[in-house]
């Protein structure tokens, strides 16, 4: 299996779980996105941003060395919000298309990727220690 396809494949799966568990939280009747399982676990709210602003760090911030592409969303995520974390004024379309928009941006950066780009070494100073030394293809690896 080349590499093309396993990424691809493993973006897809990432979307079909956050799919599933969405659907399957709605059905019981949990769609408000400050929900909290009694397990402890974080709020879905949290849970489906987790997910772009992991997309947004791994091609904005560590790969381009940009900003992230929504810092509204990619911090507020972190528990940095006035909120903590209840999600109040953030709409589930506003969540999705933070999460839409990322993955189309990640798979076309990885489309356009040259072998020479993808085995890129991670380094300089804003490379956390991490990352530091890995290759591109090892970073988009630990994303999944």
């Amino acid at each position: 299996m080349n590499v093309e396809v396993m990424i691809k494949s493993l973006v897809a799966a990432t979307r079909a779980w956050r799919e599933r568990i969405f659907r399957e939280l709605q059905e019981e009747g949990c769609s408000d996105l400050s929900y909290r399982p009694r397990s402890g676990m974080s709020s879905i709210g949290w849970l489906l941003t987790h997910q772009a602003a992991a997309y947004d760090y791994t091609l904005n911030m560590l790969l381009k060395g940009k900003p992230p592409k929504n810092p509204e969303l990619f911090y507020s995520y972190r528990g940095d919000s006035s909120d903590q974390g209840d999600w109040k004024g953030t709409s589930l379309q506003e969540i999705n298309e933070y999460f839409d928009t990322i993955e189309s941006d990640f798979l076309t950066y990885f489309e356009h990727a040259s072998d020479k780009e993808l085995t890129r070494m991670l380094e300089g100073p804003s490379v956390p220690q991490y990352y530091h030394g890995k290759r591109v293809i090892d970073a988009i690896a630990d994303t999944f």
